[in-house]
């Protein structure tokens, strides 16, 4: 029997009619059913970005896995990367140069092809040992998922004629891919001529001579000078062209006068002289395996005229004319290595500067 004096712990009212109520249920501190959904969602997009081929991450890596390939030496592996890769000589470990690093690699772009494929820009940038540094942005297409460079690596003709040595490897001129790096040229094995070509930091299509601060498409032009070896035989070679040219005055740098000029040639059979050759120096090279001339002084070319009107009863004076050396080249064979002048556009210029 209860004490009446003690309190009842808890009161119970129960209704007159109708069923007991539920026990409450206790209020749950959770995620709720659409914060659930959401995050499922998220899971899911994730899972894609993962898989897809055209991610970030993707590009990205393909570019950073190509440069750190080309790194180490591993030609091959690197090639694996690029599309329709090109060979050649200088695709070699041999003719890899390690001083340089990697900067950065990002992704800057995307862009989603109509055709369900996607296209993106990879920024990359290379330093040499020497801080020079040089940027480009590759472009990585996916191909049955896998990325590929599409950027065909640097090549095509260079400067030199013949045979070129890049870096501890020799190669046909034709013939100059390069992949990423640092390469110290140096031109034709003939001794007659010194190429004296840069050397350069190499990334994807561009080019930029260690030190310098602006690229280029191609490889920087060399500054080419005679040895002292050489020196006589391309004067002695100079000298007879421009000898012949007094006497046959076809096809070469002088020989004609102007027509509106009042003097004519006092006897056309008779060969002009020259009175002091030109000096000239070597200006930049040809793709046609010569290398332009370019005139330091201007020589002096003398010739007997008489007035056009006199019917040829008039005494001689002598008129000179400037002697230049542009559109001249000098042809160079580099299996003898010897030299010949030749016009670079083949006919005949008028003097313009007739004094007397």
């Amino acid at each position: 029997m209860r004490d009446p004096d003690q309190a009842p712990r808890q009161e119970i009212h129960l209704p007159l009619h109708g069923p007991v109520p539920p026990r409450p249920v206790p209020a749950r501190h959770g995620v709720s059913n659409l914060g659930l959904a959401l995050i499922a969602v998220l899971i899911a997009v994730a899972a894609v970005l993962t898989w897809s081929p055209i991610q970030r991450p993707a590009a990205e890596q393909a570019v950073l896995s190509f440069l750190e390939d080309v790194h180490a030496g591993d030609v091959d592996a690197a090639l694996e990367r690029i599309a329709d890769a090109p060979a050649g000589p200088f695709l070699t470990p041999e003719a890899l140069n390690a001083d340089w690093e990697i900067v950065e690699v990002a992704q800057v772009g995307y862009e989603h092809g109509e055709d369900g494929t996607g296209t993106a820009r990879v920024y990359a940038e290379i330093r040499a040992g020497d801080d020079t540094r040089l940027a480009h942005r590759y472009e990585v297409v996916f191909e049955s998922g896998e990325p590929r460079i599409t950027d065909r690596l640097t090549g095509g003709q260079s400067y030199s004629g013949g045979i070129v040595e890049v870096n501890d490897v020799l190669g046909p001129a034709q013939e100059v891919y390069l992949l990423p790096g640092v390469y110290h040229f140096y031109g034709s094995t003939q001794p007659a001529i010194d190429m004296n070509m840069p050397s350069m930091l190499v990334l994807g299509d561009r080019f930029v001579e260690l030190g310098g601060e602006h690229a280029t498409g191609r490889p920087v032009a060399p500054r080419p000078e005679l040895t002292a070896e050489s020196e006589a035989a391309f004067t002695e070679a100079l000298h007879e062209y421009l000898d012949a040219c007094a006497v046959t005055r076809e096809h070469c740098s002088f020989g004609h006068v102007p027509s509106e000029h009042p003097f004519v040639e006092a006897d056309p059979s008779e060969p002009w002289r020259i009175i002091e050759y030109p000096k000239v120096m070597l200006e930049g090279w040809l793709l046609a395996g010569g290398l332009r001339l370019r005139t330091v002084e201007p020589g002096v070319v003398e010739f007997d005229a008489v007035p056009e009107d006199s019917g040829g009863d008039a005494e001689p004076v002598a008129l000179t004319c400037p002697l230049w050396a542009e559109n001249l080249i000098l042809a160079v064979d580099w299996e003898t290595g010897d030299f010949a002048i030749e016009q670079e556009i083949v006919g005949s210029n008028t003097c313009h500067w007739l004094t007397g």
